[in-house]
């Protein structure tokens, strides 16, 4: 396969992400039940990973980043340090 413009390949109507760097050039997708490997045509592993879920449409190696946890919109320190110019 191809890597696209912007890093990705398709399998079975989903979109992995691949590498950017390596936008353009021809890869291999290599499959099992449990595991999608992108490779290039020298062997370098470009990305591995899990058999996504069924109606998953895209994979990447990004996560979407955790809320805070906290309820308290205010932070304050425990122990707020006194400036040198005190």
């Amino acid at each position: 396969v191809r890597v696209g413009a912007n890093g990705t390949v398709n399998l079975a109507s989903i979109t992995f992400l691949a590498s950017k760097a390596h936008a353009g050039s021809q890869a291999i997708i290599d499959w099992n039940p449990d595991t999608i490997i992108i490779t290039t045509t020298d062997g370098e592993v470009l990305a591995q990973y899990p058999w996504p879920a069924p109606g998953t449409r895209y994979v990447s190696t990004h996560t979407h980043p955790t809320p805070p946890t906290s309820t308290n919109h205010h932070h304050t320190p425990q122990d707020p340090e006194l400036s040198p110019m005190s």
